[in-house]
């Protein structure tokens, strides 16, 4: 136990001491993250080569181990292979994350270090190789499944920390806690190779977020970020290889719960909108916080809560044989899922809505479809006002509109229109129906809304069907709905396409045949008097 607690004090005095040593250097040679872009929340230069600092803290800490001889050493030189399989792509990573730092590497370059790191760590003993499912338990994987759950693994974990990175002290903060989850598990499982990396990793840690922390004078960087999920995703594949399927799946998922969540999400979101997967945005969870007005401390230590609270919950799966795992995950995302969706996301508020439409709404918006059919259908067959008229109703008894304006007229015969309406005016389907400026105006009102409180009111929108056809324009219809009011419950594309269709060739089947009626009678009366003549 002496040589834990001092392996930790040297990690966090060393972090302590190295960390504005680096600082200063990058002062002095530019090697600055400059506010250039909405994304960065800080407003001067600030050195991103923290990740320097942890990495140096934890190799030196490590380094100190053969100048000791006891019981702890002597495990660990037992297991040299599983330290080097960690700690060796682990320095890859590291110098990667440097020339990313100071080159800005390409999204593709990250993968394909990640990746190359987590093929040097399956090569050297790092490896998943049983899938743990909850209920169902585990199940040996075939080498190349196992080495793809590797790399993904890896490369999922490197990211999720790198992409959590967005504020001050948050992404040292969220690896501290995972940290000290690992120490606490490797302890209780007896995993002396995993403890001793964890204690020199958490003391880092703790020394870098005396700077890191709001207003910070020094970020991680992607060398910092990257180093510590690397670290923790091996460290958590060689901490659970062949453990139950509570330990392997339940404590390494919530140990970096609040990365993961956050990365997903942000995936998520991202294929929704149909906006590249790993474009940087300003909606993480953390952002997403700041929006609702709080400040970045604020932020922070709710944050660092919810990370502790994942933490406790994975411990309660060490002595877990693995009945109530799955069941224990499903809570818990059902939880994470909640709180996210009070962030306000609009993916999440369109995936809401979707789902209403989907099965809430769908039995009414595809009966209201089906009515619209109908009403298009007898369009289709009116050879009257009356019948055209009764089809428009039809359509309109839906309810989904509070008014409607219908306009017909058109072509050279004005008094032809109005002689069509003259002949049916009795009937019950044009009751309101008039003559104004050569058109035939008829209205119709839902019951509780009077067309005097809608007309220059600005709170309708309303949707005007132009009744055109390859001929001439005859008329057209106007659909009024109230502004805020619950979604329509019907697909536009039923009236813009087919209703509109068969109301505009049913308004030039009837008033194009009062046409032509008109102009055979001015011939038959021409005829007649050229005859005379």
């Amino acid at each position: 136990m002496n040589t834990f607690l001092t392996l930790f004090v040297i990690a966090t005095f060393t972090s302590l001491v190295l960390t504005p040593i680096i600082r200063r250097i990058s002062e002095r040679f530019d090697w600055l993250d400059q506010p250039l872009d909405q994304r960065r929340m800080h407003r001067q230069a600030v050195s991103r080569l923290g990740g320097v600092a942890v990495f140096a803290s934890v190799s030196l800490t490590l380094a100190t181990l053969p100048l000791v001889d006891n019981l702890v050493t002597d495990t660990l030189r037992k297991n040299g292979a599983q330290l080097l399989a960690i700690f060796i792509p682990a320095i890859l990573i590291f110098l990667f994350g440097v020339y990313d730092d100071l080159r800005e590497a390409s999204a593709r370059g990250k993968f394909i270090a990640q990746a190359l790191a987590g093929v040097l760590f399956y090569v050297l003993g790092g490896r998943i190789e049983a899938l743990s499912v909850p209920i169902v338990g585990s199940f040996e994987l075939p080498t190349i499944l196992g080495f793809a759950a590797t790399i993904c693994w890896v490369v999922g974990i490197c990211n999720a920390f790198n992409l959590i990175d967005g504020m001050d002290g948050l992404g040292a903060g969220a690896g501290l806690f995972a940290s000290l989850v690992m120490l606490v598990v490797s302890l209780m499982l007896n995993h002396p190779v995993v403890t001793v990396v964890t204690l020199a990793l958490a003391g880092a840690l703790i020394g870098f977020l005396r700077y890191n922390f709001n207003p910070a004078s020094i970020f991680l960087g992607d060398s910092g970020s990257l180093f510590i999920g690397f670290l923790l995703a091996a460290l958590s594949v060689q901490s659970t290889q062949k453990a139950s399927t509570a330990v392997a799946v339940a404590i390494p998922l919530l140990a970096f719960g609040l990365p993961v969540i956050d990365t997903s999400v942000a995936l998520a979101r991202r294929f929704i909108s149909g906006r590249p997967l790993f474009e940087g945005d300003r909606e993480h969870i953390h952002h997403m916080l700041l929006a609702h007005g709080w400040s970045q401390r604020r932020v922070v230590f709710v944050l660092y809560g919810v990370c502790a609270l994942f933490g406790i919950v994975s411990l309660l799966f060490v002595s877990e044989t693995g009945r109530a795992t799955g069941l224990i995950l499903f809570v818990v995302a059902v939880a994470a899922v909640f709180a996210v969706g009070r962030l306000r996301y609009h993916e999440v508020d369109e995936f809401k809505a979707s789902m209403r439409r989907n099965l809430a709404e769908r039995r009414i918006r595809v009966a209201n479809n089906i009515r619209v059919r109908r009403a298009s259908r007898a369009m289709s067959k009116a050879t009257a006002l009356s019948e055209l008229f009764t089809a428009v109703r039809q359509m309109l008894e839906l309810s989904e509109f509070v008014y409607a304006v219908v306009q017909l007229g058109g072509g050279s015969d004005d008094a032809g229109t109005e002689r069509a309406l003259s002949r049916e005016i009795n009937a019950s389907s044009l009751r309101g129906a008039q003559m104004r400026d050569g058109l035939i105006w008829w209205e119709w009102e839902r019951g509780d809304i009077e067309a005097s409180e809608i007309n220059g009111s600005g709170l309708f929108w309303s949707l005007l069907l132009p009744l055109s056809t390859d001929s001439a324009r005859w008329g057209h219809i106007t659909l009024y709905r109230e502004l805020g009011g619950d979604g329509l419950l019907l697909d536009v594309n039923y009236l813009c396409v087919i209703f509109q269709r068969e109301m505009a060739q049913a308004a030039e089947r009837i008033l194009g045949a009062g046409e032509e009626e008109a102009r055979a009678s001015s011939k038959q009366l021409a005829d007649r008097m050229t005859t005379r003549g």
